[in-house]
């Protein structure tokens, strides 16, 4: 199985019957196997051999001393140790949950459902991201011939470069894009996209270097795009430190250190390993990064420090200001005196539209 690398929790519409209701119970002894489950997983998956095993002896101790005979419920014991196991890993990619949703989701994505039922819950999981689009939000072209692309989330690559083929195809005689991902958590990722505004010839985007050799990974650039390529269209990044994450994190910082893009906007949050989830007992589950990535530039990743912008502005102003920035710099590349003009007026109009907001 490869390695995962998601933050959004996909909803279907199928549930669990087990630990049902509002507010799911969890008695003593289900704590226990809990505590256990969790601490065998963090010992033999996580990442990081010693700091697994350091959080298993931690989430041990804290059974052993009482810490957790207090709940009763599930979804705030799930808190407790997620917070515990953070307290040793600082790692926002880390989590115990309940989900009877993702629990099923998970089960099928492993093949542990019976064949018709997997097919029943695949065809509900892609009618569901077909009423999303598949995370594609909006595209449009901005005064002064800028191309607007807002993604939400990066979804299966099958899904993904299909519908960004298009995308692509839309903005390719723009003068620069914007690609929006300040409301991005993440997903499976694509070297599609870097592709699209990078030379034909293969690049090193990154690797994943996972505890299980065998699921290492390297993603190349694409000698071939469908379309064109825009290797020197100005290209700029949104970012959030609220939600901008992981694979929407990979993109940005991989255009950053390349030189290929300007990040404007805040700080992302700094989940930078590929992970895995898997069912604990029933509907509660584990999500913990079973890779490090690697960045060939930096020789490093974004883990725990996040994607820092290169124009920092708030979130909410990040598009007037990345917009701005793509109509001076096309002002000060232009010969066309009359169109330099026309750009002028453009920045004035802006400015003065930004100020009565």
């Amino acid at each position: 199985m490869k390695p995962i690398d998601v933050f959004a929790v996909i909803f279907v519409l199928f549930a669990s019957p087990v630990l049902a209701g509002d507010k799911p119970v969890i008695d003593a002894e289900l704590r226990e196997l809990v505590v256990n489950r969790v601490a065998a997983i963090m010992q033999d998956k996580y990442v990081f051999a010693d700091t697994g095993e350091q959080m298993a002896n931690h989430i041990r101790q804290q059974n052993s001393n009482g810490i957790y005979d207090s709940f009763s419920e599930v979804k705030p014991f799930c808190k407790k140790l997620t917070a515990d196991l953070r307290e040793i890993s600082h790692d926002k990619h880390l989590w115990v949950f309940y989900s009877p949703e993702e629990a099923l989701e998970v089960r099928t994505y492993k093949g542990m459902l019976p064949e018709k039922e997997t097919r029943e819950i695949q065809a509900s999981m892609h009618a569901w991201e077909s009423q999303d689009n598949f995370g594609f939000k909006k595209v449009e072209i901005l005064d002064g011939n800028i191309g607007y692309f807002e993604l939400r989330r990066f979804t299966s690559p099958e899904v993904f470069d299909e519908k960004l083929a298009g995308v692509m195809n839309f903005l390719s005689n723009t003068d620069a894009i914007i690609i929006d991902l300040r409301k991005n958590g993440g997903g499976e990722g694509s070297s599609l996209l870097s592709s699209y505004f990078l030379p034909p010839e293969k690049i090193l985007l990154g690797k994943s270097n996972c505890r299980d050799s065998t699921l290492n990974t390297q993603d190349w650039t694409r000698e071939d795009v469908p379309g064109r390529r825009l290797p020197d269209t100005d290209l700029y990044i949104l970012t959030s430190s609220a939600i901008t994450f992981s694979a929407a994190e990979a993109f940005a910082y991989g255009m950053k250190h390349l030189k290929r893009a300007v990040i404007v906007g805040e700080t992302t949050r700094g989940g930078a390993h590929p992970v895995d989830i898997s069912v604990v007992e029933d509907d509660i589950l584990t999500q913990f990064p079973i890779c490090e990535s690697y960045n060939p530039v930096t020789q490093s990743n974004w883990e725990g420090v996040g994607v820092k912008p290169d124009m920092e502005v708030t979130s909410e102003n990040a598009l007037f200001y990345a917009h701005l920035a793509a109509i001076r710099k096309i002002m000060a590349q232009t010969p066309d005196l009359e169109y330099k003009h026309e750009l002028e007026s453009l920045l004035d109009k802006l400015g003065k539209q930004y100020a009565t907001h």
